[in-house]
């Protein structure tokens, strides 16, 4: 077990402790403020499964060990109902796995620790969004129940209050919305919530563990090859908050474009919202200008800390954060997902501001065919139908298919596939992976969905306005043109923009890029 934070000055091994330890450990020892934490190691993952799915002997010393750490740097008590203590519950594999494995947070909530965390914060309103969500969490990744019970019953009060965000409802009815749920919690898992806090932690660390052998994980490892990664660890840390109010919320951003390659940060937030809104892909993030104007300080303070980041890792980074009443907290960091052409162009920028070397570009391009890049323009004359969120550069034209698995099926058959879906999450990996386009009505450019779209290569458009599908009679509608499951459409990664039908486009090569490039590889050979 290893610790981080809150003056702690040792450095985490990520072969041993996963990527995501060893990124917070080198980040608190940069002055970055990420909240303290502990992280088991990945062996604890190899003796689970070698000891028939039991969490190891000392596992209970181990965790209390780390949880003593928190409660001491945090002045708070895990389980306590005055000053109680919520940490979550991540995975951290030593390579990168983006929204794969699961991660629970708000652990160590509970009847009494609510009511501590009230008196503690004078705001039930925040006290009671936090204990539905862990609810939901808790259920679905712990005991597998399916989350749509829990979906309608939020979807009903929002259409009773007449508000379209959970962030509008009042203290009221999320409480009232809470006991529905922990009705729905024991009606559908034949059990009471569990009270126990250290009962919470050991299950939510077993359920992180676990979903290092879910089907997407695997298909995850399958597409890209990993087959000799260990498992992975569990890193759990002191929750921070950004759903606590109106000058808090959770965001992502790249220091670099990962789909053009263009400097400066992209980020996506969203005011009064947790981590996983913004990445799930469920939720549509504000615009980085509102974010910008709203909080100026903290994007200044982002930009900031995403440069020195830069600079130490020497790449693109793509960082998660949460603001907690106006202060910024770093949650993980990590070398960017990237298209083909992002990846060109940002190895040739970092090299031009003299931080990483020609040999290091070479490096950094060794797994793409650069001669192959192509920059893609529609040609005029077409007009859009619809217009989206740019998520992952390219142009795309293919049949719609409204699952994962019909993609897959039209794919096998040879066709170019559009998956056009309300929201999308890893559960479609198969389906984005067999499809050359991915079309969403919600979500955000920084979801996990999106950021595994681009590093296979596919063009993506999220958050596509005038969008609306209706499964079930395996249809869609675009800004009232009506479409149905197996018509053509074109989407524009680089624009946004939607189209009827297929498009043509013209392309070309980044020949200025790729000249500097096979320049300094004729330098290196001489």
């Amino acid at each position: 077990m290893v610790r981080f934070g809150s003056g702690v000055r040792d450095e985490v091994p990520s072969s041993e402790f996963g990527n995501k330890a060893a990124s917070l450990s080198t980040m608190a020892l940069l002055g970055v403020p990420v909240p303290s934490g502990f992280s088991l190691g990945v062996s604890i993952c190899e003796e689970y499964y070698r000891n028939d799915r039991t969490l190891p002997d000392d596992f209970t010393a181990l965790v209390k060990g780390g949880i003593t750490f928190l409660e001491q740097t945090s002045g708070s008590v895990f389980g306590g109902t005055r000053r109680p203590l919520l940490v979550s519950v991540r995975s951290g594999a030593p390579v990168s796995m983006p929204g794969v494995m699961d991660t629970i947070l708000n652990v160590g909530l509970n009847r009494e620790t609510l009511h501590g965390l009230i008196f503690l914060t004078g705001n039930p309103r925040f006290a009671w969004d936090t204990y539905r969500r862990f609810l939901v969490e808790f259920a679905r990744v712990i005991l597998r129940q399916d989350p749509k019970p829990y979906h309608l019953a939020l979807r009903a009060l929002l259409e009773s209050e007449g508000v379209l965000d959970p962030i509008e409802l009042n203290s009221r009815s999320l409480r009232d919305l809470t006991l529905q749920y922990e009705r729905i919690f024991a009606s559908g898992t034949g059990r009471r919530f569990p009270s126990d806090v250290h009962e919470q932690l050991a299950c939510a660390a077993e359920g992180v563990i676990r979903s290092w052998t879910s089907p997407r994980a695997d298909a995850f490892r399958r597409m890209n090859l990993l087959r000799e990664v260990r498992g992975t660890a569990v890193t759990i840390q002191s929750m921070v908050f950004g759903n606590m109010g109106a000058r808090s919320g959770a965001g992502v951003a790249f220091t670099r474009n990962p789909w053009l390659g263009t400097g400066g940060l992209l980020v996506d937030f969203k005011f009064g919202a947790q981590g996983e809104d913004v990445v799930s892909g469920e939720q549509s993030a504000a615009t980085q200008d509102e974010f910008a104007r709203a909080m100026p300080e903290i994007y200044t303070q982002l930009a900031e800390t995403g440069r020195k980041l830069e600079l130490h890792y020497r790449d693109m980074q793509d960082l998660e954060f949460t603001i907690e009443e106006e202060k910024l907290f770093v949650l993980q960091t990590r070398s960017g997902k990237r298209s083909p052409y992002a990846a060109l162009k940002i190895a040739v920028s970092l090299c031009q501001e003299g931080i990483i070397t020609p040999q290091d570009v070479s490096w950094m391009l060794r797994e793409i065919d650069i001669d192959a890049i192509r920059v893609q323009t529609v040609t005029p004359g077409d007009y859009p139908v619809a217009v989206g969120i740019p998520a992952s550069g390219g142009i795309a034209s293919g049949i719609i298919a409204f699952s994962g698995d019909r993609a897959e099926q039209e794919a096998a058959e040879g066709k170019p596939v559009i998956l056009v879906r309300e929201t999308a999450s890893p559960d479609d990996l198969p389906g984005i992976s067999a499809a050359c386009g991915l079309l969403t009505v919600r979500g955000a450019r920084t979801s996990h969905a999106a950021v595994v779209a681009r590093q296979m290569g596919k063009i993506c458009v999220v958050q596509c306005e005038g969008l609306e599908i209706d499964a079930t009679r395996k249809r869609c509608t675009l800004n009232g043109h009506e479409l149905r499951e197996g018509e053509t459409i074109s989407i524009d990664g680089n624009s946004g923009n939607v189209y009827v039908g297929a498009v043509e486009w013209s392309e070309e090569r980044p020949q200025d890029l790729i000249g500097i490039v096979r320049a300094w590889e004729r330098e290196q050979q001489m």
